[in-house]
């Protein structure tokens, strides 16, 4: 059977004229992208000034900011080791799943080699070396040759 020839990709080529326009255009669209990037003006993130040392509980609220940050920590922390739990139960249902089509793989190939390996013996019987061997064990068996 003959393969169809496979399919032709476009070629890449332009004219030039083309080629220049492209460049152009996106020329332009970064401008504007710029200019519109220039109105709206940057937006830095605020600077958190801390407590001033005039405060009246200076000391409770520096304490209660780093509470906040230690439970924030924590729950990063959980949540990690969540995604590193979900992470080894895929992992190991894979494992599983790959184990169990490797063994029946395995069980596929065996039941074919053996078929094979019956039919290996079908076809040694038609050998010159099968003869050979049935020849013998009539010549043990029989008190006389046939020449």
């Amino acid at each position: 059977t003959k393969r169809p020839p496979p399919l032709r990709k476009a070629s890449k080529r332009l004219t030039c004229h083309k080629r220049y326009k492209i460049q152009k255009k996106i020329r332009e669209h970064h401008r504007k992208v710029r200019k519109e990037a220039k109105k709206r003006g940057r937006k830095k993130p605020k600077k958190d000034p801390g407590v001033p040392s005039a405060a009246p509980f200076k000391e409770e609220l520096l304490r209660e900011a780093e509470q906040r940050k230690k439970r924030l920590e924590e729950l990063k922390q959980k949540q990690k080791l969540n995604r590193q739990k979900e992470h080894e139960k895929r992992r190991k249902l894979e494992a599983k799943k790959n184990a169990a089509k490797i063994k029946e793989n395995v069980e596929e190939k065996e039941s074919s080699s053996k078929s094979k390996a019956k039919t290996n013996k079908l076809l040694d019987k038609n050998s010159k070396k099968s003869f050979c061997r049935e020849l013998r064990k009539v010549r043990r068996f029989n008190y006389f040759y046939i020449i």
